[in-house]
């Protein structure tokens, strides 16, 4: 993917790092100024000398510290802003000092999510930030790049970095944020899939990807070279004079099959069934790309809690490389959660049931409210399928087509029902 860049951030709301029990604070100055006062009324030029070096010292590096983070841009850039699990998220930092005065030190900290960068050590630690020390002459820039792997699917906010600098003794330490906050989305992970035992029981069409011979001239689906037998209707002029090629317009079939894909989050418990719905969370992906790629059309529907927003897990039927994105998306921020009760989502699936669209449904503990809606909407014309993620197989006896998904190898082939 195309990196990602940002404008240079420019250092100006830097503030005083406070230490606890500062030797050379406030009321130190104001006890080495008095000293210096009664050692010069009484003329002990030794001490004078020395508590005026010291008083030196201190306004120096006071004027120093203040100095410190002035005219100094952070710019952080980042490869890619989606990524799968075990793909490499490349995190390049410049750092220019844009002055005269030098930094004799300089400590920059970037707090990563722990899940998305989870280690034996960050586990010990309790922390996955990552923290480099580094000296800046006057007029100077430094570059260094950090690869993060991500390891698990989910939605992650990289807060600012973390600027520490100040004078050369390290008296008075200043610190600030440099950049802004950045999202990074890990999506699922995709399995492969051979083939789903949906069928039509109506004339209608199929489940099985083929196509109508028939397009639908009201939604346009891109443009390719002319052809002998392409009649005179079909070209797009306005492309034809920008390629200097004639051009025709190509449609999106007029039958183009449909699933939804539906996700019940409240049959999860949101802290021992972590790991199956992650199972479901790619279970879904991987129904999807195999839907799309043999020229069916996806919708989704879930009552899961989405982090970092209050939009709901719905996405209208559509196909394309763009319409699997945004799948993905939601499932990277969903959560083993509800934000509405199965009762509602139940409203919704005997909706969907009524369009004759095919229905795939992943659940985790199946319970008897579940099993009874699967059992109504069983009975209708609506090609139906319900994967239970993480349970046992034969676990339950039921009257609808039904499937248990253990692991990501029982994904291969979902057509034994």
């Amino acid at each position: 993917m195309a990196a990602i860049t940002q404008h240079p951030f420019v250092v100006r709301n830097d503030r005083p790092l406070e230490l606890t029990g500062h030797v050379f604070g406030r009321f130190t100055v104001l006890a080495l100024f008095a000293l210096l006062v009664i050692a010069a009324w009484y003329r002990q030029a030794t001490i004078v000398t020395v508590l005026g070096l010291t008083l030196a010292t201190i306004g120096v590096s006071q004027v120093w510290s203040r100095l410190s983070l002035r005219r100094l841009r952070c710019e952080r850039t980042l490869s890619t802003r989606a990524l799968f699990p075990g793909e490499e998220l490349l995190i390049t930092t410049r750092l220019s000092n844009q002055k005269l005065l030098p930094l004799p030190w300089v400590e920059i900290v970037q707090s990563i999510p722990p899940r998305l960068r989870e280690t034996a050590e960050d586990e010990a630690l309790g922390t996955g930030a990552i923290t480099r020390s580094l000296t800046m002459p006057w007029y100077s820039r430094l570059t260094w790049k950090q690869s993060v792997t991500a390891q698990r699917r989910g939605y992650y906010v990289l807060p600012p970095l973390t600027i520490t600098s100040g004078d050369i003794l390290g008296l008075y330490p200043r610190i600030t944020d440099a950049t802004s906050f950045e999202h990074v989305s890990v999506y699922p992970r995709i399995y492969p899939i051979r083939r789903l035992p949906l069928q039509r029981t109506d004339a209608t069409g199929d489940l099985l990807g083929r196509t109508a011979l028939q397009e639908d001239l009201t939604r346009m689906r891109g443009i390719r070279d002319y052809q002998p037998w392409d009649g005179l209707r079909r070209v797009h002029w306005k492309a034809s004079a920008r390629h200097r090629i004639l051009k025709v317009k190509v449609h999106d079939p007029s039958a183009l099959s449909r699933v939804n894909l539906v996700l019940v989050a409240d049959s999860f418990d949101s802290f021992a069934d972590r790991e199956p719905f992650e199972l479901a969370a790619s279970t879904a992906a991987s129904i999807a790309r195999y839907c799309l790629e043999h020229q069916m059309q996806i919708g989704f529907l879930s009552n899961s809690r989405l982090i970092a927003g209050r939009g709901q897990g719905r996405l209208a039927a559509g196909s394309g490389n763009n319409h699997l994105i945004a799948l993905l998306e939601i499932l990277a921020r969903a959560t083993p959660s509800g934000d509405r009760s199965f009762d509602v989502l139940d409203r919704e699936l005997r909706t969907l049931a009524r369009t004759g669209a095919g229905l795939i449904i992943i659940t985790g503990h199946l319970q008897e409210s579940h099993i009874s809606s699967f059992e109504r909407l069983a009975r209708t014309t609506c090609p139906l399928l319900v994967l239970e993620v993480g349970a046992a197989a034969g676990h339950h006896v039921t009257s609808f087509p039904h499937r248990t998904i253990g692991t990501p190898n029982d994904l291969l082939d979902l057509g034994g029902v």
